[in-house]
């Protein structure tokens, strides 16, 4: 009787433990949402087919336990350089935000948005990839990265002055992609500032700026800067704006083993290289429309010996960023020497 009584209990122990172990796989796997957040409007490329991509991906590949739900134009928290700060603190648990908006952050891979590394997004993504474990990843410590993309070499977009050689932009006050671009600026005889791309519209329509230093995706939607602008100039050397979807680490490691197996498997380069297609399509096309259609603007298209001026002195500028980054320990010469070789 007794050797029942015992096996009995035992058997109990063993259904209970059973039950509560599978009870906490199921609460794990039990459907789960996160936020992405974005300061972009609705209507951006990352809000319009970016992150939605991202969402649909995982959201089929956990049968939708698994959803990312998002909140455009600044909803959870106004101001682009904070996006960085957001994701770390969990205000989201996944973040899209600019390299440029907090460079000093990011030393190295600002190394890689600067002029001369490739003539497209896809370019300089690939490239970007290509060193990320062994000179990148230091960077991204705190967070889960899902993805590092540029988008298209700056153009430059002015009011009312024409720029068809180095001399014409003298003394213009001209907006930067990001404070690491102003030393480029300066260069060209430029009077260079830095402010987001949402002041950009209005800073240029009163005058406040006299040009803007800004990748093609801006001429048209979402930005409309072709709408105060007049001119476009194209042909030098430009800089590429480097751009991140983060995720909050723990709120990673807190999600069960197939939901971390999604994510990885959505992620990374592939998802950065999809960005980077999406992003510098729209790039290429708004371009191609302010070239062949002068639609809004009249389009200039640097000499070869003009943009020769435009490029000597941005070589200078580069070279005085990476010697500036290698005195503060950056090994920005071999990072430079690794993407554009």
């Amino acid at each position: 009787m007794l050797f029942y009584k015992k096996s009995f209990i035992f058997t109990a122990v063993i259904f209970l433990t059973t039950f509560f172990f599978t009870q906490g796989d199921l609460r794990q796997a039990e459907a789960k949402e996160l936020k992405m957040a974005t300061f972009m409007s609705a209507k951006h490329p990352v809000n319009k087919g970016i992150l939605p991509h991202l969402a649909k991906n995982i959201a089929s590949e956990t049968g939708g336990s698994l959803k990312l739900k998002l909140y455009p134009s600044g909803q959870l928290g106004k101001g682009p350089k904070a996006q960085y700060k957001r994701v770390i603190e969990n205000v989201a648990e996944i973040t899209f935000g600019v390299h440029g908006y907090t460079p000093k952050l990011f030393p190295r891979t600002m190394t890689v948005a600067q002029p001369g590394v490739g003539n497209s997004s896809q370019e300089v993504t690939k490239k970007a990839w290509s060193i990320y474990d062994k000179h990148l990843k230091s960077e991204y410590a705190k967070v889960k990265v899902l993805g590092i993309f540029a988008n298209w070499p700056a153009i430059l977009i002015t009011r009312k002055n024409p720029v068809s050689k180095i001399g014409d932009i003298k003394g213009l006050k001209i907006r930067a992609p990001s404070p690491s671009n102003i030393p480029q600026l300066r260069a060209w005889g430029a009077a260079a500032v830095y402010m987001p791309v949402t002041k950009a519209y209005n800073s240029l329509q009163t005058g406040v700026l006299d040009g803007v230093y800004i990748s093609p995706g801006a001429l048209y939607r979402p930005w409309r800067l072709a709408e105060p602008g007049e001119y476009v100039t194209a042909g030098m050397n430009g800089p590429t704006t480097m751009l991140y979807i983060f995720m909050n680490k723990q709120a990673y490691e807190g999600l069960s083993s197939s939901h971390k197996k999604a994510i990885n498997k959505h992620s990374g380069r592939g998802l950065s290289m999809f960005a980077a297609n999406y992003w510098g399509n729209i790039d290429a096309k708004q371009l191609a429309t302010a070239k062949n259609e002068q639609k809004g603007v009249k389009f200039i298209q640097l000499s070869q010996s003009a943009a020769a001026e435009f490029n000597n002195a941005t070589a200078q500028s580069v070279e005085q960023f990476i010697a500036k980054k290698e005195k503060a320990g950056i090994p920005a010469r071999a990072i430079y020497k690794a993407v554009t070789q």
